[in-house]
């Protein structure tokens, strides 16, 4: 299938979205922090509270993602696959990876923290200092950064879905990889495109942060109309 004819608005959209959340998760952070900070300051309902926030924007945009993609591959290739079932793949998948998504983002978070604190009082560091030094976790290249891959994630989930879901009904499809093979396609992936699932690749895109890969998958040539 072709990749996500609106991908670009797509990533804009979530992209605004996590970063004006992480704008004012920031401001409670530093709050939380005090003046001179302590991590120990910051309660762990305060991680909860952010896991909970992002998973509510993350997890809605991968889960119509996710669809979207199926949706046009069912369109493009008219096979007897249960929609409902679709649907509820969807909504558990996006729930659960969005669970580990979001425990991994504050897992980096933290540490981070952790050391932007230490080097506040190493280095006799203003909280201006440390404002600007957490930016970057809570700013928008981080958020234009997950927008990015995990759009390429959803897409590419929805489209093994459709794929394992015709496989269960003995229709095995032809599944390659593809990139816009210029000047920016990297060397993990310009060596894959165009080649099928198990011959250089296994797991679909993305192969990295901010891969912008998609799959390609067709009915054999026996199962075209």
């Amino acid at each position: 299938m072709a990749d996500l004819p609106n991908r670009d608005e797509l990533e804009r959209q979530l992209a605004r979205k996590l970063g004006g959340l992480q704008r004012a998760q920031l401001g409670r952070l530093l709050e939380a922090l005090g003046d001179p900070p302590k991590i120990d300051n910051v309660p762990s309902s305060f991680w909860d509270e952010v896991g909970r926030e992002l998973a509510g924007i993350i997890a809605p945009f991968l889960e119509d993602i996710y669809l979207q993609q199926a949706k046009r591959l069912m369109e493009k290739n008219p096979v007897g696959v249960d929609w409902a079932l679709v649907n509820e793949k969807a909504i558990e998948w996006a729930s659960r990876y969005t669970f580990d998504l979001v425990r991994n983002i504050n897992t980096v978070s933290r540490r981070a923290i952790q050391k932007a604190v230490s080097a506040y009082f190493e280095r006799g560091q203003t909280i201006g200092d440390l404002e600007k030094a957490l930016s970057g976790l809570f700013g928008p290249v981080r958020a234009e950064m997950i927008a990015v891959t995990e759009i390429t994630r959803a897409a590419s989930q929805g489209e093994m879905s459709f794929v394992d879901d015709l496989k269960a009904m003995g229709i095995e499809m032809i599944v390659k990889w593809a990139t816009n093979l210029d000047e920016l396609v990297c060397p993990i992936c310009a060596p894959r495109n165009g080649k099928k699932q198990g011959d250089g690749w296994d797991a679909p895109p993305p192969a990295h942060p901010r891969c912008r890969c998609w799959l390609n998958s067709e009915l054999p040539k026996v199962h075209r109309g």
